[in-house]
């Protein structure tokens, strides 16, 4: 199958630019890697933690890189790669430079060369994305045991990528509280195979992976008031390193 065709239109970028400049958000973060095309892959707080967020994977949802500079200009209580497929958001296309699907490309026991969809192109090997060898190197520094990656998509809800069985009281109640104050649901699964995404990472290596999809096309200030609510989910989800239960 030709996975090089021409990517799926990208929803147009939000209108107001983002708080990205605010005093709180300043600082040194520190450079992961580049992109194809150069541009800088930075973490913010960079230090062990139990929770690593990151957003903008593929670079035409920009609500999840809105609200992840918008977590950060508050006071994010973990570390955070803002924008993880800078060409992509520049270009306004899901994929990176190389027309490749970043969160299909990590290396998964069931990463495959053949793309599910061709909206979905895995690259020619696992991890061959400068991305995504920055998203590896970025859990090489933190060492999380939790990961919560910020999307879009035509409906909002949060995928937790285990079943409540394996994951702790403690994190259970505080999806649950999150899922109650944004109204929206939680999932177990998509509804379609992942293989190369990042929870099936978080399943072949022990992490607990929350895939947050955004509804598509929310302004600017239709986010803003998830910000409190979510700062609050991570700090309960940091507050105890994840280990799969019995």
């Amino acid at each position: 199958m030709d996975i090089k065709v021409l990517p799926y239109p990208a929803m147009p970028l939000l209108a107001n630019p983002p708080p990205w400049n605010h005093p709180a958000a300043r600082g040194e973060p520190t450079t992961l890697g580049t992109s194809v095309l150069g541009n800088t892959i930075a973490l913010h707080g960079a230090r062990r933690a139990n929770v690593l967020l990151f957003a903008g994977a593929h670079g035409d949802e920009s609500e999840g890189i809105f609200l992840a500079h918008l977590l950060l200009s508050r006071g994010c209580p973990v570390p955070v790669i803002p924008c993880l497929n800078p060409d992509g958001a520049l270009l306004r296309q899901r994929w990176n430079r190389n027309n490749v699907d970043l969160n299909r490309n990590l290396p998964t026991p069931d990463w495959s060369p053949e793309p599910t969809n061709p909206r979905y192109p895995p690259g020619p090997a696992p991890a061959s994305e400068p991305e995504t060898v920055a998203l590896l190197a970025a859990l090489e520094v933190v060492r999380p045991t939790a990961l919560v990656s910020l999307h879009s998509y035509k409906e909002s809800f949060v995928e937790v990528e285990r079943p409540p069985e394996q994951i702790s009281a403690a994190h259970n109640r505080a999806v649950d509280a999150y899922v109650a104050a944004a109204g929206i649901e939680r999932r177990q699964s998509i509804g379609y195979p992942t293989p190369g995404a990042m929870g099936s990472y978080g399943m072949a290596n022990g992490f607990l992976v929350l895939t947050y999809e955004l509804e598509r096309g929310k302004s600017h200030g239709e986010l803003e008031p998830l910000a409190a609510p979510l700062l609050a989910l991570l700090q309960a989800l940091e507050a105890e390193r994840f280990t799969p239960q019995s």
